[in-house]
């Protein structure tokens, strides 16, 4: 069995944390947040906070999201200047596969 190097315990922190609910994935950079805090304060809905358990880039705590509160307005994905969120949106994609194929799905 090979040892895991140090490289790739530094390379950790690049790893994307994913979460997701039925209307929404979220993936969080937690290597490249700065915790600059843009994200908490333009969130319309007050689904983002600060996450104590885990680290951003520079040390500080990074951002959590929370998938129940979400709806997927990308605004945190557009506002952060380290391209550290990524939101999909799957309402709205199921929404318009269900315009164009004129079909509904169960969820």
């Amino acid at each position: 069995m090979a040892k895991r190097s140090s490289e790739d315990d530094g390379l950790e922190r690049f790893r994307p944390v994913v979460s997701e609910t039925d209307d929404v994935q979220v993936t969080r950079f937690l290597g490249l947040c700065k915790s600059c805090g843009q994200c908490i304060e333009k969130c319309p809905v007050k689904a983002i906070s600060w996450d104590e358990s885990e680290l951003g880039l520079l040390g500080e705590p990074a951002i959590t999201i929370d998938t129940a509160l979400c709806i997927g307005c990308e605004l945190c994905e557009q506002i952060c200047p380290d391209a550290a969120i990524e939101i999909h949106n799957k309402k709205t994609e199921r929404l318009l596969k269900e315009r164009t194929t004129g079909s509904k799905s169960n969820k």
